[in-house]
């Protein structure tokens, strides 16, 4: 088969936000009908505040077609004259990581089959590719089944190789009423990916299980020793979550390395974080933070709110014993700002688990509870609702 080749372009701006704002409404009518079910960006990405730049939010180079919403695109960068709060800029240097590790197999598939016809139909299988995308071959598989259930594949290997091609992502889902939205889940293996696409500098494995509704979307993360690159000595094994809904509350837990200002030095500490954000209103974040300059046998409690325009209002440090978070044992380390300064519904701290891979109910999901898979989806279509 052939193999042609693809140039992707970065950037996004004003423009074409609204362009694709615009162009939102689906129309299946006019897209190959096994489109409907491939993944993108948008319909898998984690949220804080919905800032494009800053969290690595879907841009146009990732959309398969026209369904993106203004909400998954994303605001415009809001202009800060100060420094984002500590508890919130942290938060989202995790959430980009994550973003730009799913762009890494998902910004492929889009640039496989958007305005392209599937290379081959065979029965209920489309295959796209394959193509070269710099120095990776890359081709694409959808699996059709009924009721709006598709399963698809991503495989790859280096370009010019005779070796077969590696399976390197897969997943499945259920269209609900957005064509690339509903009930489905999502894989993919950072490992195997690195090895045959240079560009992908991220490792580990990451799981993912999503819904999507009229009130908003729900995410589940399974993160099996993830790397951000190279240099990055301290993989994570952990559960990230999302809920965003459609009013704008963004409700996010995560787990990351990274260097509390407090402690005495630049060691990173482990951050387990509960993350809840109002747009346009502000927010608040709580965190268990370990390891790093942290005393052994003890935990930090932080607590941070910040107003709508994501500059600090309130943050306390308190240090607890390691077998407990609360009561009379902890001992405030520093504090800043006003308490009453947090939203009214953010007034109260809201934990995560301390084992980073428990799973946490949400009260706040439209979609109920979701878990991710605990292995590699085998990118076969779903057969049962």
């Amino acid at each position: 088969m052939k193999t042609r080749s693809i140039r992707i372009g970065m950037g996004i701006g004003a423009l074409a936000l609204a362009a694709l704002a615009c162009g939102a409404q689906n129309d299946e009518g006019r897209e190959n009908a096994f489109l409907v079910g491939v993944p993108e960006e948008g319909a898998l990405q984690l949220s804080i505040t919905d800032d494009p730049t800053a969290e690595a939010l879907a841009s146009d180079d990732d959309q398969v077609g026209a369904s993106l919403s203004s909400d998954e695109l994303g605001s415009l960068s809001l202009h800060l004259d100060a420094p984002a709060a500590d508890g919130l800029a942290r938060p989202r240097a995790a959430v980009q990581e994550l973003n730009q590790a799913l762009r890494d197999f998902l910004q492929p598939i889009a640039a496989l089959v958007r305005s392209q016809e599937p290379d081959q139909v065979t029965g209920n299988v489309a295959q796209w590719g394959p193509v070269t995308r710099g120095t990776t071959e890359y081709r694409f598989f959808v699996r059709k089944g009924i009721l709006r259930r598709f399963g698809w594949l991503l495989q790859a290997r280096p370009d010019g190789s005779s070796d077969e091609f590696a399976n390197v992502a897969a997943g499945a889902i259920q269209v609900g009423a957005v064509v690339r939205r509903g009930r489905g889940v999502a894989g993919v293996d950072l490992d195997v990916l690195g090895e045959v696409d240079p560009t992908v500098h991220a490792r580990g494995q990451v799981l993912a299980a999503f819904a999507h509704g009229p009130a908003g979307t729900v995410l589940a993360y399974g993160l099996r020793d993830f790397t951000r690159g190279a240099d990055d000595t301290t993989p994570i094994d952990a559960a990230f979550q999302g809920v965003h809904l459609t009013d704008g509350f963004n409700r996010v837990r995560l787990a990351f390395h990274g260097n509390l200002p407090e402690t005495a030095s630049s060691a990173k500490e482990l951050v387990l974080a509960r993350v809840r954000h109002h747009r346009g209103e502000g927010g608040r974040a709580d965190l268990l933070v370990t390891g790093g300059d942290i005393a052994n046998g003890k935990i930090w409690l932080v607590s941070e709110c910040w107003s709508a325009q994501l500059a600090s209002s309130y943050r306390v440090v308190r240090e607890c014993p390691g077998d407990g978070i609360g009561g009379a044992r902890c001992v405030e380390q520093s504090s800043k700002g006003d308490p009453a300064a947090c939203l009214r519904d953010l007034a109260q701290p809201e934990f995560p688990p301390a084992d980073a891979e428990a799973h946490m109910d949400d009260p706040e999901s439209p979609e109920a509870d979701l878990a991710p898979p605990t292995e590699m989806p085998s990118g076969d279509a779903p057969t049962d609702g």
